[in-house]
């Protein structure tokens, strides 16, 4: 059995930021195996990623571990169960059967028994005091009573007895929270190493920065030097034991992780078949058939970062001149701070994964934290004032711009940013690679305000006919106003930041002093209490498209004044809506025409209604004979009617044929 005296060591922990720990354990050992102490949510990681390597030639015989079932269904397994109470009582009801050797009395006084246990008469009210044992002698067929008062031992004779003893000791033993994993090994001495994956809280990273400025630069806005910036990894050692001189490393990227239950046993359901009783069959006759060739089976062929401000450090309007202050020594340089901390950690390009190599051994006690330095690195920056509206509106933002030549990934994290011996703010460290640049910006400036005003316009810019329709080009114009208002008593220049728009390009607008695939920055200089403006324009294009018949005479003119016609176009133009027109007029006229005649045939009904109840005789004829007349100029104006709309129907397919053939033609 492994040795639960014996320890491996940790020799190296490397931790991720997506909450998983790589533990390294080494060493030399003795003996058949080593036991390692797991947290319950840690057998999962646990199990899917040991590995144990032997490096003195010796053999890994097996990894044994403690299977988390229910603990009461792990006990019921037991042929042993003991309560919290009446311990003695409950272990002696068990063994009733088995053959015991019982001890009474002590010293000289002491007697033994051997036998098959019948079982315990207990008084209810004392159970111990007046209980009895009854034992079944060994040697013979004669009972005996003893009083469980004064059995002072109890041995098992069956080893079956003492196994389910030992199981239910050692299953109470194992607490739930925990669990054991054994490494058995092969007998002798052994070089071992062992390696895991286990849950991890994220380690975290934070930055100082210590800049000076370069003696003589004009105003604190164009402010540039030399800095030193300073990483700081903190992680928590959440093992069950100290680390004590540990390699550690911290690595940044996210590789794929997860969770498996391998540590719980699973039974799957499986159906219950009963067995069934068979009776023979009487016999079936088939008639006979005349033999036939059978047929062949056929075979079927899935960040510009956001600027992020901890604090902001307001500068007001400067005062009026005041007595030269006497100069205060920074009580800390960068020289003296760089000085004091060296780097501690060495990276590794890993492809989608950077790992800071902590070069110095780390002790942090069990349940504490540390930190350690994985960056110390001089670089040259710019100060900078940067508005985008977006990120924080009405006010630019001070920032310190430089380019990542640490040699190291930065990771995201948080700055305090000091500045010639002075606090100026904090700000956030977006995640860097090497070589991009960071902006850090660490303060509000309040002496210059910023306002923007939008306002958008449509114009056509082209169009093109193609038969029936046409295409109209159409530009959506949107300008932006930024007016920076200043209150301070020096000039400043503004970097004015806006997002970038692949489908709408700048139009008259100065061109951006930089731009990459997100922002447009441009350079505004901003008198000292004065105003200074920025006009940006950007332009969307889009075609739509419209039949040509549905134009009308005051959208040509328009589009000839805007030199989109041509004059020879707008004449062919204007015969077919003429001849369009045309078409129009006739549809109402017969429209009119139909109207009338419907009117001419309900009034003919009437009139037939009449005449059907006169009489031919006296002044009934006389009226039959004027509705008669009344019928037949009726019928003289339908006839009418019917020639008209016959001349207007073969006007407008005239026209109608003369649209359609200069529509094919029609090319502008």
């Amino acid at each position: 059995m492994p040795d639960a005296n014996q320890k491996l060591p940790i020799r190296r922990l490397t931790l991720y930021k997506h909450g998983v720990g790589f533990v390294e354990r080494g060493g030399p050992l003795d003996g058949e195996g080593v036991a390692l102490v797991f947290r319950a949510d840690e057998v999962n990681d646990a199990l899917k990623s040991l590995l144990a390597v032997d490096r003195s030639g010796g053999q890994v015989l097996g990894i044994h571990y403690e299977t988390p079932a229910d603990r009461a269904a792990r006990l019921a397994e037991s042929g042993i169960v003991l309560g919290a109470d009446h311990t003695l009582l409950d272990l002696l009801r068990a063994l009733r059967g088995w053959q015991v050797r019982l001890t009474v009395g002590e010293g000289t006084a002491a007697g033994e028994y051997t036998g098959r246990l019948l079982g315990v008469e207990v008084v209810e009210d004392k159970p111990v005091s007046r209980a009895r044992v009854a034992l079944l002698e060994a040697t013979g067929n004669r009972i005996i009573n003893l009083p469980l008062a004064r059995l002072t031992a109890v041995e098992l004779l069956d080893e079956r007895t003492a196994s389910d003893l030992r199981f239910f000791l050692d299953t109470s033993m194992n607490e739930e929270s925990h669990r054991t994993v054994h490494i058995r090994l092969s007998p002798g001495a052994h070089d071992l190493r062992v390696s895991y994956l286990i849950p991890s809280p994220t380690w975290r990273v934070s930055y100082r920065l210590i800049a000076e400025s370069t003696p003589g630069a004009e105003g604190i806005g164009a402010a540039q030097g030399e800095l030193l910036l300073q990483g700081w990894g903190l992680f928590d050692n959440r093992l069950e034991e100290d680390l004590d001189d540990v390699t550690v490393a911290l690595v940044a990227g996210q590789p794929i992780s997860f969770i498996y239950d391998l540590a719980t046993s699973h039974i799957p359901e499986r159906p219950t078949v009963e067995d069934q009783t068979r009776v023979a069959a009487a016999p079936v006759e088939f008639a006979a058939m005349a033999p036939r060739q059978a047929k062949r089976a056929q075979a079927s062929d899935a960040e510009t970062p956001t600027v992020l401000m901890r604090s902001a450090l307001m500068t007001a309007p400067m005062p009026a001149p005041m007595p030269a202050p006497i100069a205060a020594e920074p009580m800390m340089s960068m020289s003296d701070y760089g000085g004091s901390v060296n780097a501690a950690a060495t990276g590794t390009d890993q492809g989608e994964l950077f790992q800071y190599n902590v070069t110095t051994p780390v002790t942090v006690k069990r349940g504490a934290s540390a930190l350690v330095p994985i960056l110390s690195s001089r670089i040259p920056y710019k100060r900078q004032l940067l508005y985008n509206g977006a990120k924080f509106p009405a006010h630019p933002v001070a920032a310190l711009r430089f380019q990542n030549s640490s040699g190291l990934v930065l990771e995201r994290g948080p700055v305090t940013v000091l500045e010639d011996g002075d606090y100026r703010g904090e700000a956030m460290v977006a995640f860097s690679q090497t070589g991009s640049e960071v902006y850090l910006a660490f303060a509000v400036e309040l002496g210059i305000k910023v306002s923007e005003a939008s306002a958008g316009r449509n114009e056509v810019t082209a169009l093109n006919i193609e038969g029936a329709y046409f295409n109209i080009q159409y530009a959506y114009y949107t300008t932006t106003t930024y007016t920076l208002e200043s209150s301070l008593d020096e000039s400043r220049v503004v970097t004015v930041e806006g997002r970038v728009d692949a489908g709408a390009p700048l139009v008259d607008t100065p061109p951006p002093v930089e731009q990459n695939a997100d922002f447009y920055r441009w350079a505004v200089t901003c008198p000292a209490r004065a105003t200074a403006t920025l006009v940006v324009t950007a332009r969307r294009l889009s075609w739509r498209q419209e039949t040509v018949l549905n134009q009308n005479y005051d959208q040509l003119r328009t589009y000839l004044q805007n030199r989109l016609l041509d004059e020879a176009t707008l004449a062919r133009l204007k015969t077919l809506l003429d001849a369009q027109q045309g078409i129009a007029d006739n549809n109402a006229e017969s429209g009119r025409l139909q109207s009338e005649r419907d009117g001419l045939f309900a009034r003919q009904e009437q009139i037939r209604k009449n005449m059907a109840a006169l009489g031919s005789n006296g002044e009934e004829g006389a009226l039959r004979k004027k509705l008669f007349g009344q019928l037949s100029t009726s019928e003289d104006r339908l006839a009418a009617i019917d020639a008209r709309q016959a001349v207007l129907a073969g006007d407008s397919a005239a026209r109608q044929a003369r649209i359609d053939t200069a529509l094919k033609n029609l090319r502008a």
